[in-house]
């Protein structure tokens, strides 16, 4: 912004007659302009060298300098200025910008900031920095933060129009370093969003108080009282939502977390909208809100005791003894896959003894080396869709033994990237019984392969199985050209009654052999052949089948 003479003059003209300083508020008032446009004049004067600022109080106080020379007012500044030309030439920067920049004033002033050690402090937000640097050279105000020195300061930062004692337009430029205090201002945040997703998922209700009235109640606060909204409870005495019989123990209470003081834990009764009461148990401490004291009391229904086996870890420390103590692995990974924190049951599925040990180190490490690339990608997989469920990996311990377990992932955003917390599960046990499965059922097809007895198994009427005898009977040269047939292809129409009537038995006594039988079977060829056949019901791979046990009749037998 180009200084108003007129507006200006009238600025040090009444700073003449005040010339022990006016604040803001107070020039405001004598002069006929609004409170943005008297900041910005003086902010001219001030960076112009022709007005000086010093603290009141929290009032800021504006006299006239005497032509103090500029730099000797801003350099006494902990924040970085700096002012540039209408042609972006660094004209003046202070002794903490020198200092960031790393270079001496020799090697900055007169030159273009786009041929500057800025170049490498200011990184990838030079670009849209030099963008606002030329709209302030044409009067436009910006105010924004800025992250530099790849990304370990952040800075606010304030660009403005000035114009110099000589009439030149140009840009002043402060910088003030907040790193901390957003870094801290996250930290904040993210424990206020924890604490308050806490509470809100706490099936214990929470109540906070302020002068004998309730601020605000959580679901569960809202359930137990029976309130269909917060309104219902928000406003009102805390005292009338307690039982008479017990007003005076909770006052008391009150009282010691006001002075302080570990209030004891209370079994009392409080009263539901509707009038009945319900037995909890609570307690209450003292907390600000906005500065001012208040009570926050978590309260729990033990009206059935069995609440007592589904306890809220209430902090950090109990949260962790119940993850020590699980039998279920878990592990956090870092942005970087790296293990950040473990249980001990899952530094032991890992083979080792300490959280040490693994901490700092990919999953990788201790991964079989068959496993190993399926579970890289596993992780990479659920960075990108959020989730990874029942993937069975093994590990490998220090002593080679193989260490099967079963995983369930999923995404967390913290303030230092996303995070994968995992769950992990000993299946050693469960592969044991299914390799004992398998090697009952490599048993159970072997006897059949090798049975002199014709074998065969079928499920819904159709063929699913077939030994070798089963096969050369009906005179087919492989079990494949009989496999998915029905089984009344083979069947002899004589028969055909009596079987039916054999499977609607089986299919109702499940498990139970039916008597020997004779039946006649039709082999491939068309000619029929007289078979006994015993057969049983039973369930493979839960579904229901039947298997039939069957000798060819000689003719002698017949007779």
């Amino acid at each position: 912004m180009v200084l108003n003479r007129q507006i200006t003059a009238r600025i040090t003209d009444l700073l003449v007659e005040h010339p022990q300083g006016l604040s803001i508020t107070e020039i405001v008032k004598k002069i006929d302009i609004n409170r943005n446009t008297a900041g910005r004049y003086l902010e001219n004067l001030l960076v112009s060298g022709q007005v000086e600022m010093r603290h009141f109080g929290m009032a800021k106080i504006y006299a006239l300098s005497n032509r103090i020379p500029q730099s000797a007012m801003i350099s006494i500044s902990s924040d970085l200025v700096m002012q540039l030309d209408a042609n972006l030439r660094i004209i003046f920067a202070n002794e903490p910008f020198l200092k960031m920049l790393g270079v001496p004033s020799a090697k900055l002033f007169g030159k273009n900031i786009e041929y500057t050690a800025a170049v490498t402090v200011f990184d990838d937000a030079l670009e849209n920095f030099i963008t606002h640097l030329r709209n302030g050279v044409l009067g436009k105000e910006w105010r924004s933060t800025l992250t530099l020195n790849n990304g370990e300061q952040i800075f606010s930062c304030h660009i403005y129009p000035i114009a110099f004692i000589d009439g030149r337009k140009g840009v002043s430029v402060l910088l003030e370093d907040v790193t901390e205090f957003q870094r801290n201002e996250c930290a904040l945040r993210e424990s206020e969003d924890r604490y308050r997703k806490l509470v809100e998922i706490s099936p214990d209700a929470v109540i906070l108080h302020s002068d004998g009235k309730i601020i605000y109640v959580n679901p569960a606060a809202q359930k137990l009282i029976g309130a269909q909204n917060p309104e219902d409870m928000v406003g009102k005495p805390v005292l009338d939502f307690i039982h008479p019989g017990f007003s005076d123990a909770v006052k008391a209470n009150i009282q010691k977390d006001l002075d302080g003081e570990l209030s004891p834990l209370i079994e009392l009764q409080m009263l539901r909208l509707d009038g009945t009461s319900v037995t909890v148990e609570g307690r209450g401490v003292k907390t600000l809100i906005d500065g001012k004291s208040a009570i926050q009391v978590a309260i729990r229904d033990i009206t059935d005791r069995k609440l007592a086996d589904q306890a809220i870890r209430e902090s950090e420390e109990r949260y962790r003894s119940l993850v020590e103590t699980t039998g279920t692995g878990y592990v956090i990974l870092d942005k970087d896959r790296h293990v950040t924190t473990a249980n001990q049951e899952y530094i032991r599925l890992t083979g080792r003894s300490t959280l040490a040990e693994i901490q700092g180190r990919p999953v990788t490490d201790w991964t079989a080396p068959y496993d190993i690339e399926r579970n890289a990608h596993q992780v990479e997989q659920c960075f990108r869709i959020g989730r990874v469920r029942g993937l069975e990996i093994d590990y490998q311990k220090p002593d080679g033994t193989i260490q099967p377990i079963e995983i369930n992932a999923s995404v967390i955003p913290s303030g230092s990237g996303d995070i994968i917390l995992t769950l992990c599960r000993d299946i050693t046990e469960r592969k044991r019984a299914e390799l004992a499965v398998r090697e009952s059922e490599e048993r159970y097809r072997r006897l059949l392969e090798q049975s002199f007895d014709a074998i065969a198994i079928h499920k819904n009427k159709k063929i699913a199985f077939l030994n070798e005898k089963a096969t050369k009977i009906p005179g087919a040269a492989t079990p494949q050209d009989l496999i998915g047939r029905s089984i009344f292809d083979l069947i002899h129409p004589d028969s055909r009654r009596d079987i039916e009537e054999r499977i609607r038995k089986m299919s109702n006594e499940h498990g139970v052999p039916v008597p020997v039988l004779r039946e006649k079977f039709f082999r491939v060829d068309g000619t029929t052949v007289t078979v006994e056949v015993m057969a049983m019901s039973f369930n493979d791979n839960g579904l229901p089948a039947i298997q039939v046990v069957f000798r060819e009749i000689a003719s002698q037998e017949i007779i």
